[in-house]
């Protein structure tokens, strides 16, 4: 079973980022958007399987760091540490997903997204879901097991939808992320944790 650290939302927290990656025995590390410094890029880099997608504060210079590093997802298909990934970025969302139309459904296990599917885990303090319609339409012909995301972060948690395990881990900047048991024919196991 590998085990798949999930943050998202970073928001320049080095802090954080380095005591979690010191602190979490994990296969993957899964960074779902908003690094939004160049230092995080580096303290990720420094970190072992990394997989991630850009988030919408995320800039080019983000974006180009992460490819040139070869951790960046946005609009790919990657397998890391014997698990299939397929990822959206924050960016360009839409020229992701278009890049994904080709992929064979039964390809991808686990979706990785910096915003959240419409509908789940995406309902903003006032209420508001601001999900995209677009990544859930994405999701449902993809079928993973498991969609990693986040972007809302006041709508942290765990949820389910149409059989796909879904996992908004909350913003890095504030300490919050997530673990998950990850195995094929298993349903994922996922721990929301906090620093501190």
């Amino acid at each position: 079973m590998a085990r798949l650290l999930h943050v998202s939302d970073v928001h320049c927290n080095t802090g954080a980022l380095k005591e979690l990656i010191g602190k979490e025995a994990y296969d993957v590390l899964i960074v779902s958007g908003d690094l939004e410094c160049l230092e995080a890029v580096d303290v990720i880099n420094e970190a072992k399987n990394v997989v991630a997608v850009t988030g919408n504060l995320d800039d080019i210079s983000i974006r180009r760091a992460l490819d040139s590093r070869g951790m960046l997802v946005d609009g790919r298909v990657i397998e890391v540490a014997g698990v299939r990934f397929a990822g959206v970025g924050g960016i360009d969302p839409l020229s992701d997903i278009k890049a994904l139309h080709s992929v064979q459904p039964s390809l991808i296990e686990v979706l990785i997204t910096h915003y959240p599917p419409r509908g789940v885990l995406d309902r903003t303090y006032m209420g508001v879901r601001i999900g995209l319609r677009e990544v859930r339409d994405l999701a449902l012909r993809l079928r993973p097991r498991l969609h990693l995301f986040g972007h809302v972060h006041e709508d942290r948690g765990l949820d389910e939808y149409e059989g796909i395990v879904a996992v908004n881990a909350g913003p890095l900047a504030r300490g919050y992320y997530a673990v998950i048991g990850y195995g094929t024919g298993s349903r994922p196991q996922v721990e929301l944790r906090r620093l501190g």
